[in-house]
């Protein structure tokens, strides 16, 4: 890493902090150039505006959100064990490492909807790309029902026990109501009977 890439990623890893503790809307870029001990002019010589800044948090977060919950599946032994931790680490870590991106989706103006959009689907593929692998690891392990279709056991694990389109759920009524006629089959066989092949 060359010297403007260092300070670049200081300023990152220093405005993440300052957004994480006092919010997207009461975080100025003199917080940021005070907490960093820099003139403001050197954070407008990496970045355009706060905004700017402030995506560029939320796209490091997303790539180190995903490179974490790899690093922290290896860790994992076996497909139960897999498929437990991904349907739990996932909420955990956005809830406890991702403030900034929570403080985004909720203060962000309007006009940068689509970028944060444009993060959310990223990691909904990766995120999907992940579970293929640890679903791909419970049929070579003879460990998912014949019964049970795999391609659409990976769409309704993404998008409903990880959320995987969560403004759908609260802001298009029709599209939710499209997915529960859709899935609510698999759902209940799900819940009543398990992925898990018996006996």
């Amino acid at each position: 890493m060359n010297q403007a890439e260092n300070k670049k990623q200081i300023i990152l890893d220093i405005a993440t902090r300052v957004f994480s503790k006092y919010g997207y809307s009461k975080t100025s870029l003199n917080d940021i150039a005070d907490e960093a001990s820099i003139a403001k002019g050197t954070i407008y010589y990496y970045f355009k505006n706060k905004q700017e800044l402030f995506l560029n948090v939320v796209a490091t977060q997303a790539q180190t959100f995903v490179s974490e919950i790899r690093r922290q599946l290896k860790e994992q032994k076996g497909f139960e064990n897999k498929l437990r931790f991904f349907i739990l680490a996932p909420i955990k870590y956005i809830c406890n490492d991702m403030q900034v991106w929570l403080e985004g989706l909720h203060n962000l103006p309007f006009n940068y909807g689509g970028e944060f959009e444009d993060f959310h689907q990223k990691i909904s593929v990766n995120m999907l790309e992940i579970l293929e692998e640890i679903v791909s690891e419970g049929i070579a392990e003879d460990m998912i029902a014949k019964d049970i279709p795999h391609d659409r056991l990976l769409e309704v694990i993404n998008d409903w026990f990880l959320v995987g389109n969560a403004p759908l759920m609260f802001t298009d009524f029709d599209a939710l109501l499209k997915r529960i006629e859709r899935d609510h089959e698999i759902i209940v066989q799900l819940i009543m009977y398990g992925i898990v092949k018996r006996g």
